[in-house]
């Protein structure tokens, strides 16, 4: 079964269970994917969905930190649900220990690279699942 009618089932389970963010959120995200859909011209693969929710999962992210510092906890919290249901649709990250040892074995193998390259060579290792602020802050913390 493909991502959208996993995703159609769970948009009926939260309609059928009275779970009103859940059943948004759920809709925001087929909304997205299906939008991306018609840009792209073809079927959407999993890479293009995982892009999409992370994608979501940033906008919340952002609208959650600018309610925060605005004191509008009520839509801050609103914003960190919708962002934890989304979350759990993407793949597991990797730990900072994880992610500290490739950048550990990266700066090995390249001595010589800059931190703009290091930080590519190893968000290519980690594939989506490590954030890439958290790998640039390892990265030039240990070039520092």
């Amino acid at each position: 079964m493909d991502f959208a009618n996993q995703l159609q089932l769970e948009i009926t389970q939260a309609l059928k269970d009275k779970q009103d963010l859940k059943l948004q959120t759920l809709r925001m995200l087929s909304s997205a994917l299906h939008n991306e859909k018609i840009a792209k011209g073809e079927d959407l693969t999993d890479q293009d969905v995982q892009q999409i929710i992370k994608r979501e999962v940033k906008k919340r992210k952002e609208a959650f930190e600018s309610y925060k510092s605005a004191g509008r906890e009520e839509a801050a919290q609103k914003e960190a649900d919708e962002m934890k249901i989304l979350e759990t649709y993407l793949p597991e990250m990797m730990s900072d220990e994880d992610v500290e040892k490739i950048v550990e074995e990266e700066i090995g193998n390249n001595p010589d690279a800059k931190a703009g390259q290091l930080i590519g060579v190893v968000m290519k290792r980690v594939a989506g699942q490590a954030d890439g602020g958290k790998v640039a802050e390892l990265v030039n913390k240990k070039l520092a």
